[in-house]
């Protein structure tokens, strides 16, 4: 159920729950080890430590009656933690959608109500630094489908990533107008689309959309 990787995600199932606990431990904040077990237990889930990617920061899915959880190995611990509630939050409105009529937006009240709950005993200086409480608990009254919507969060966290990591910024972070490279083209943001943005080609002036995580430089 763990793996541990450095480019193609993959997951390897341990012979007991010590070897899941100690790949844990490796990338969130200890205290919140014994805290994200018991998540695990009430309702488990394959999980793996994937390489970086530049359109997400984590993943849920849902496949044969499986539950499958990634979250990037480059994030720094709180960052990792923050993301690895954001995908557990997605499994409990999985888990309880046959109580709905409907199926629930991505990113809905019900994703919403299940991050806020499942964070909420995290929220405290004994998990985050004071730094990142600042900001992190107000932006968890009404939390965005992304943390990297929230530029003050983003800024916190990124002050723990390792320098090598952070290259450049967030594109959820540039302003409308604003001329930036990515993938060695330049473009210019028009303006954000849920957690997408829409961008313009600076020599074609044809438009897309780039996830909001996409790390960019002006």
């Amino acid at each position: 159920m763990l793996g541990f990787l450095n480019k193609k995600p993959r997951a390897v199932r341990p012979q007991n729950e010590d070897v899941f606990r100690k790949g844990f431990a490796g990338h969130i904040p200890e205290d919140a080890v014994d805290y994200v077990m018991a998540l695990w237990r009430e309702h488990p889930f394959n999980f793996t430590v994937a390489g970086s990617r530049k359109t997400c920061l984590g993943n849920y899915m849902y496949k044969n009656g499986r539950h499958f959880i990634s979250v990037n190995g480059d994030s720094n611990p709180y960052s990792f933690l923050i993301t690895l509630i954001h995908e557990i939050a997605h499994q409990r409105v999985r888990v309880g959608q046959k109580l709905f009529h409907r199926a629930p937006a991505p990113h809905g009240q019900e994703w919403k109500f299940h991050f806020k709950t499942l964070m909420a005993p995290l929220l405290s200086a004994r998990i985050f630094p004071e730094d990142i409480l600042q900001v992190l608990v107000p932006h968890m009254q009404n939390p965005a489908a992304s943390s990297t919507k929230d530029p003050a969060l983003v800024r916190a966290l990124s002050f723990y990533s390792p320098e090598k990591v952070v290259k450049g910024i967030y594109l959820s972070e540039v302003p409308d107008g604003k001329v930036f490279n990515f993938n060695g083209r330049q473009f210019k943001r028009i303006q954000p689309r849920r957690t997408r943005i829409l961008v313009e080609c600076v020599n074609t002036r044809k438009r897309y959309t780039i996830p909001g995580v996409a790390r960019v430089e002006l």
